[in-house]
């Protein structure tokens, strides 16, 4: 056995990664439980809605037809649509919601475990020390906070190492690659927005120092056209999105996502801690980073110091050595976007787990850098978050409720045990219907008001729901109901600008509608039975937008396979053209 592995290495690290992979998820298979985290029921309808479109063939891009109480709210138009639809596709996949969290939560392990591996053997890393990395990297918060509070900036963190392999061409030899920087940038625009801005914040000081440091106007003119060419891959590849977030913040007044009025607490040295003390070492293992580079500072390649700095400010980033609860207070629309500061911590964590791999070579030969303490690290962190899952299986067989009802949520079930099993049902609406929580996001404001938007679309939308029959025909909700008299009637659905609303066959203007502060609609009914169909006319420009986009993908997916091809088979050519002049 000692022999294969030392013949072939990548094997059996493929291997051991795959294998952790499942072994993190051994708890809640042995244990049969939910982790249902603060984000659950917001991810499983987004990815409810895909899976059923896919089910059904009814594919409509901007309205929820089956997920979000079929209110036609608009919410994956805004949040990682193509994603969304993978994440439905596996949704579908899975005979319960029970067996999606299995395949979720074990693809997001191999997709982070590789993404690290893939990251840290293109700057030449010890393969076993790589392998090492990326199971620590598994068991970072970066990764858990899906695992553990289904966080979906998880998914942009597990991808985020592979984004960064662009950056070493760009640090070592100040060569941009614009099909490299765009894609990179556009894979995590399509999964998790603000974790391509973290990406683009990265690459922004390497290309400053490209730029800036012992560049000739010649190769400034090749870096800036460079760009330039990654910027247009980019708008090629999430024409989709963007496009589609211009026209609905013009058209529309949207709600923003929470906005968090104590920033404060949601830092590593806030309330938040748990972000670095998942793993328990992980505080030492930044100290040992910080401390070893200042160390051998003057030996440190230039690219080496940026990337000490950018780990550093993103650790401060996320601490409270940033007055975030004045700046929380200034109400100002870039610094509430951010919500969390703890999100700065994720390309913290990379930074560091990929310095510390380059500082070995610096410290060979010395006792910290002994093998033996870096596995018992590696065996604690890994122990420690089996444990951690572990007890949230007895936590989950001991206690009756499946879930803790928090503000804005509504629990219909009859008994606790009954959402328990809807979350083992093959109908997944089961669970979606028991357990609700009135989120406002991205709902279209027509008016101001005092009263909070959480309870607004609970009562207008939630409450309401079971006072008429919805189904879904030809790509289009259709809403019934039975009305006693002539008189206006309040609707469990939302209203855009683009939203079109045929009520008993006949087109409604916008005089036919009233429309509550939220975008509820009320229309006048006719006695007997009322027929209104929604629908949803986009611009003119979008479908050609979502169709490039599509073809971009498709054509860059072909191209890959094609390049690769090619350098297989030249490599093929080399070695037979060896194995003839050997003979």
């Amino acid at each position: 056995m000692k022999q294969k592995i030392v013949q072939k290495p990548l094997f059996w690290q493929v291997v051991i990664l795959i294998a952790m992979s499942g072994v993190f998820l051994l708890p809640q298979i042995l244990g049969q439980g939910m982790i249902l985290g603060s984000d659950v029921v917001f991810h499983f309808n987004r990815f409810y809605e895909t899976s059923q479109q896919i089910k059904e063939g009814n594919f409509q891009y901007f309205l929820s037809i089956y997920g979000f109480q079929q209110s036609a709210r608009i919410v994956n138009a805004l949040y990682g649509p193509f994603f969304a639809y993978f994440q439905g596709l596996l949704v579908l996949l899975s005979p319960s919601w029970f067996s999606y969290q299995l395949l979720a939560n074990g693809l997001l392990y191999l997709l982070a475990g590789f993404s690290m591996f893939g990251l840290l053997k293109k700057l030449r890393v010890n393969g076993w020390l790589s392998v090492g990395m990326s199971i620590l990297f598994m068991a970072t918060y970066s990764v858990q906070y899906w695992i553990e509070r289904q966080g979906f900036s998880a998914w942009g963190a597990a991808v985020l190492p592979l984004c960064l392999i662009p950056l070493i061409a760009l640090g070592e030899h100040k060569r941009l690659r614009p099909f490299a920087v765009g894609v990179s940038v556009a894979v995590l625009f399509q999964i998790h927005v603000f974790s391509s801005i973290l990406l683009v914040l990265l690459y922004v000081p390497f290309f400053l120092r490209a730029f800036f440091v012992g560049t000739s106007g010649e190769e400034k003119r090749q870096l800036v056209l460079r760009l330039a060419g990654a910027i247009g891959i980019f708008l090629l590849l999430t024409a989709n999105i963007w496009l589609g977030m211009l026209d609905l913040y013009t058209s529309n007044t949207l709600i923003a996502p929470f906005v968090n009025r104590n920033m404060q607490n949601n830092t590593i040295t806030g309330t938040s801690s748990y972000w670095w003390t998942t793993p328990y070492l992980l505080p030492i293992l930044c100290a040992l980073f910080f401390c070893g580079a200042i160390r051998v500072w003057p030996r440190l390649s230039g690219g080496f110091k940026l990337m000490t700095a950018a780990a550093a400010v993103f650790f401060v980033l996320s601490s409270n050595a940033i007055p975030w609860q004045w700046l929380g207070s200034l109400d100002n629309g870039v610094i509430n976007l951010l919500q969390f500061p703890f999100r700065f911590f994720v390309p913290a964590t990379i930074l560091i787990l990929v310095g510390l791999c380059l500082l070995v070579p610096y410290y060979r030969g010395k006792p910290l850098a002994n093998p033996r303490w870096f596995v018992l690290v590696l065996v604690l962190s890994v122990g420690q978050i089996l444990i951690q899952n572990t007890v949230k299986m007895q936590d989950w067989h001991s206690d009756e409720a499946a879930v803790s009802l928090r503000n804005h949520t509504y629990l219909s079930a009859e008994s606790e045990a009954q959402l328990k099993e809807a979350y083992f049902s093959k109908d997944k609406s089961l669970a979606l219907a028991l357990y609700q929580r009135s989120t406002p996001d991205y709902l279209p404001l027509y008016q101001e008001t005092k009263k909070n938007k959480y309870n607004l679309y609970g009562e207008e939308i939630i409450e309401k729901n079971d006072t008429v029959a919805k189904t879904v025909e030809n790509g289009k909700l259709t809403l019934r109901w039975q009305g006693d008299q002539e008189a206006w009637k309040a609707l469990p659905i939302i209203n855009y600008r683009y939203t079109e609303l045929t009520l008993n066959q006949q087109p409604l203007t916008e005089k036919d509608v009233s429309l509550s502060a939220i975008g509820a609609v009320s229309v006048q009914q006719q006695a007997g039975e009322n027929v209104l169909v929604v629908d949803y006319d986009a611009p003119w420009f979008f479908d050609g937008a979502l169709w490039l986009t599509i073809i971009s993908w498709i054509a860059l997916l072909i191209g890959f396979i094609s390049w690769k091809t090619r350098q297989l088979y030249r490599r093929r050519k080399v070695v037979q053209a060896l194995l003839k002049e050997s003979e």
